[in-house]
C-alpha cells in the first residue's frame, strides 16, 4: 500500500511548481493536491480545474489589502487542518503564504514526527505589504510570528529566492534550506520563435519599444516606469509600450502613459505563450519595476521575460539585481530619470541573447527538479 502525500497551495500555483512535485513523488505516494478555488490574480472563482486537484471553497475578495482576503485565507487554513486529520499524510508539501496554514501543518508534524514536512516559501507576508509602518502593528507581528514559529518544524524549507532566505536567516536552519527558483516550461516551437525574434532584434536610433507583462496593481512602480519612458522621449526617440495583463491600476497606468506621449498598445490578459511571444517578442526591453517598499527578490514576470529573450529594465534588489549584473541580461535602475543613458548604450541583440542564455541555464524545469531531488532525497 502506497504512502499518502498532501500538497497544499492557497494560490493556484499547481502548474508553476506543484505539478512537478506531484509527478516526482507519484511512484511512491498517493498524492492529494489542495488548492483554493479562487483566482487571486483575476479576482474570480477558478473555472479551469485540473482533475488531479481538490479545490477548497473559499470566500471571494476584491482587494489584496482587505479583511475579506484575511478571512478567505483563514477559512482555507482551517480546511487544511480538517484534511490533515482525515487524510493523515506521510508527506506534506506546503506553500506559504498564507501563514496560518503552516500552524495546522506544524501541529500535525509534532504529533506525527515521522511525517516528511516541506515548506515552500513563495512570498513573504507581511513583509511584502506595501504599507509603511505596517510591520509595527500587532496583527502584522502576529501574522509573521505564525510563519516564523512554524519554519523550524519543517524537514526542509525552500525559498523562492535568496533574498527570502537572507531575510529569515535568524529562524531558518541554513543546512535545511534551499533556494528553489521558479521555472518556465518551453516547447520546441516557442524556442524556435524566440530565437527568430532575437535574431531580428535591433535598436533603432529613432524609436524604442518596451514590454510590460502581468498584473497592474498597487505594487507596480508606475511612477518609475513613467520616468524611464519620459527620459527616452525627451531624447527625441519615438517610444511605445506593449502591455499584456490587467488589474485595478490599469486605467491610471494607461492614462499617465498616454499623457506622457508614449504610444500604448494594450492587449489585456493573454494566456497563450506563443501569442505572448509574438506580441512582446518585437519589443527591445521589458519593465520589471516594483515599489521600493515591496520585499521581493525575483518576479514571475522577469522569468517570463527571460524565456522570451527580453532584457529587463529592473529596479528590484536582491536576486534579480545580482542576476542582471552577473549575466548582463538588462539594465539595473537606481534613478529612473537617468536610466535612458544605460538603455541607449545597450546592444539589443547582445543583451537579448544574454537574457535567453540566462533562462536556459537557471530557470528550466531540469534545474528545478535537480534542486528538489537533492533536498527531498528522491
Amino acid at each position: 500500500m502506497k504512502k499518502k502525500a498532501l500538497l497544499i497551495s492557497c494560490f493556484n500555483w499547481y502548474k508553476a511548481r506543484l505539478e512537478t512535485v506531484r509527478q516526482m513523488i507519484l511512484k511512491d505516494y498517493d498524492v492529494t493536491v489542495l488548492i483554493a478555488d479562487y483566482d487571486h490574480i483575476g479576482k474570480k472563482k477558478i473555472r479551469e480545474r485540473y482533475p488531479e486537484c481538490t479545490y477548497i471553497n473559499v470566500p471571494e475578495y476584491k482587494r489584496n489589502l482587505s479583511i475579506s482576503r484575511v478571512r478567505s485565507h483563514i477559512i482555507f487554513g482551517k480546511e487544511v487542518g480538517k484534511r490533515l486529520k482525515s487524510l493523515r499524510p506521510d508527506l506534506i508539501f506546503l506553500q506559504l503564504p498564507p501563514n496560518n496554514s503552516a500552524w495546522y501543518c506544524t501541529q500535525y508534524k509534532k504529533l506525527n514526527p515521522e511525517t516528511k514536512y516541506y515548506i515552500d516559501l513563495i512570498d513573504l507576508w507581511p513583509e511584502s505589504l506595501p504599507l509603511k509602518g505596517a510591520d509595527k502593528t500587532l496583527i502584522v507581528k502576529y501574522w509573521k510570528s505564525v510563519r516564523d514559529n512554524s519554519l523550524p518544524a519543517a524537514d526542509h524549507v525552500f525559498t523562492e529566492c535568496a533574498l527570502y532566505r537572507k531575510k529569515l536567516a535568524k529562524v531558518l536552519n541554513r543546512e535545511k534550506t534551499s533556494v528553489l527558483y521558479l521555472y518556465k516550461k518551453q516547447t520546441e516551437d516557442e524556442h524556435k520563435l524566440v530565437n527568430q525574434k532575437i535574431k531580428k532584434r535591433r535598436i533603432h536610433s529613432d524609436k524604442l519599444s518596451f514590454a510590460y507583462l502581468g498584473s497592474i496593481n498597487n505594487i507596480v512602480d508606475m511612477e518609475g516606469i513613467l520616468k524611464v519612458l519620459k527620459g527616452i522621449t525627451a531624447r527625441g526617440i519615438s517610444t511605445s509600450i506593449h502591455i499584456v495583463g490587467d488589474g485595478e491600476g490599469r486605467n491610471r497606468f494607461l492614462k499617465t502613459l498616454k499623457a506622457a506621449g508614449v504610444k500604448v498598445y494594450f492587449y489585456g490578459a493573454v494566456f497563450d505563450q506563443m501569442r505572448k511571444i509574438k506580441i512582446l517578442g518585437n519589443c527591445d526591453f521589458a519593465f520589471n519595476m516594483m515599489k521600493e517598499s515591496v520585499l521581493v527578490g525575483l518576479t514571475i514576470k522577469s522569468i517570463d521575460y527571460f524565456s522570451m529573450g527580453l532584457p529587463i529594465i529592473n529596479n528590484i534588489k536582491g536576486d534579480t539585481w545580482e542576476i542582471v549584473r552577473r549575466y548582463g541580461a538588462g539594465v539595473n535602475v537606481d534613478d529612473p530619470e537617468y536610466a535612458w543613458e544605460s538603455i541607449l548604450d545597450c546592444d539589443a541583440g547582445d543583451v537579448s541573447q544574454k537574457a535567453y542564455a540566462l533562462y536556459l541555464k537557471v530557470f528550466t524545469e531540469d534545474r528545478f527538479k535537480k534542486c528538489l531531488k537533492e533536498a527531498m532525497r528522491l
